[in-house]
């Protein structure tokens, strides 16, 4: 049964709950037994690493715990959904490769290195698999998935009338002044439109400032950068055309986004994530979202969470924003907009390098792509998590996985022309 909500009280400028978000250090005694293996905090992101340390990278950084809450507590806390049980056999749907046609599961696992997919069509669950030693309580690093989600509780800051995306990012921000942001909308910089001048690794979106400065990977931040991410931000200073012109997609952008959305909630970004989305959606486990020395979250990439959740996530963004018991998590209208699109978004595609992937638009923290003659809103990670969202036929198809190389147009023909198609095709037909 439901119960109240928590009450709030507010603690040097930010409004804690009873039960915020616990914040924690790396996880040493993980750290060192992986060290036994060869993986060590410099390099557990590596593409040789990845599939041992993607289900834990949280132990590697600092990070916060996202509570679903505990039942028989006085939190607001929701039962998580109990699916119909359906079935969609990957063994007889197949997909081309260099050799011919190949079954789903195998381009999946061997090609695409799939480590867990969950498909929903409304409350049937069709499909499931967990690979690589996972199982449906395992977590995972969604990476940029995580964008979409420090989106949504933006977006439900400003239906409840604390933040206004028209105003300038330094409204909030003035720290921001003179940096690349000085003159950019908070609209702007959801939708990536900021054309940023940042020196980045290649196949990256980011450069090893903001890592360094997060201690994603490494041990000088807390003396290179003591405030964390929020001593990187200013640094970043040069746009290389008009605000608003260009779709570029870079983390950095995202970073901001969640440090606005706190500076106009007076929250933790984390306590958001907590209170607005896994304690009103009704998930089935706990999330951590990774953050930097200093308590600053990683908005644009730290999410780890269980890929069964991520479809819940999904359901309800194609129920218009409502959970399985008709409660509004999400504004409707916010998820309208997306889908509708606007001239602005649309103009900024075609002048990005995405627009070679499929027709469509980037809007805030999104992708809306017209693929094989479906629309798919998609949170896309950049190793291969995935959470696709199709409304015409109540489809989500949520992925984590760990492939080799970030930014690549195999993977992303891969998902998006082969994989997603196929099944969204072969539900269609059981219907």
């Amino acid at each position: 049964m439901k119960k109240t909500l928590l009450a709030f009280s507010l603690c040097m400028g930010l409004a804690v709950s009873a039960e915020a978000a616990e914040f924690q250090g790396r996880d040493e005694v993980f750290v060192e037994a992986a060290q036994q293996h060869a993986i060590s905090i410099y390099d557990w992101d590596s593409a040789e690493n990845s599939a041992s340390t993607f289900p834990h990278a949280y132990k590697f950084t600092h990070s916060y715990r996202i509570s679903r809450g505990l039942l028989g507590s006085d939190q607001d806390v929701i039962v998580p959904e109990q699916f119909k049980r359906g079935q969609l056999d990957l063994a007889s749907i197949s997909t081309s490769d260099i050799e011919g046609d190949i079954p789903l599961y195998v381009f999946l696992r061997d090609r695409l290195k799939n480590h867990a997919m969950v498909v929903l069509k409304g409350d049937t669950l069709l499909h499931e698999h967990y690979w690589n030693n996972m199982n449906p309580q395992s977590l995972h690093l969604d990476m940029s998935v995580t964008k979409s989600f420090t989106s949504l509780v933006a977006q439900i800051a400003v239906a409840q009338g604390k933040l206004d995306m028209r105003k300038r990012v330094i409204d909030y921000l003035p720290e921001l002044k003179g940096s690349a942001w000085h003159t950019a909308t908070v609209q702007q910089v959801s939708d990536m439109r900021t054309s940023l001048i940042i020196d980045t690794p290649p196949h990256a979106s980011w450069d090893d400032r903001m890592t360094t400065s997060q201690s994603y990977n490494t041990d000088t931040g807390v003396a290179d950068y003591p405030k964390g991410i929020s001593d990187y931000l200013p640094l970043v200073k040069n746009v290389n055309h008009p605000m608003g012109h260009k779709y570029d997609y870079q983390c950095a952008n995202t970073e901001v986004l969640g440090k606005v959305v706190e500076s106009a909630t007076g929250e933790k970004l984390a306590d958001l994530y907590e209170q607005q989305l896994w304690q009103k959606v009704g998930l089935e486990n706990d999330a951590y979202l990774m953050a930097d020395h200093a308590g600053g979250a990683m908005a644009s990439g730290g999410l780890n969470a269980s890929t069964r959740d991520l479809a819940r996530i999904g359901k309800m963004l194609l129920n218009d924003g409502k959970n399985y018991l008709g409660e509004q998590v999400v504004p409707k209208a916010f998820i309208d907009q997306m889908l509708a699109g606007n001239d602005q978004v649309r103009a900024a595609w075609k002048l990005s390098k995405e627009a070679a992937l499929a027709d469509g638009w980037y809007i805030d923290q999104f992708r809306v792509l017209n693929v094989a003659d479906h629309q798919i809103l998609a949170m896309v990670g950049i190793h291969g998590q995935v959470v696709a969202m199709d409304k015409a036929s109540g489809v989500v198809i949520a992925m984590n996985g760990g492939y080799p190389q970030t930014e690549t147009p195999r993977m992303a023909l891969g998902i998006f022309h082969k994989v997603i198609p196929a099944i969204l095709n072969a539900v269609n037909q059981q219907s």
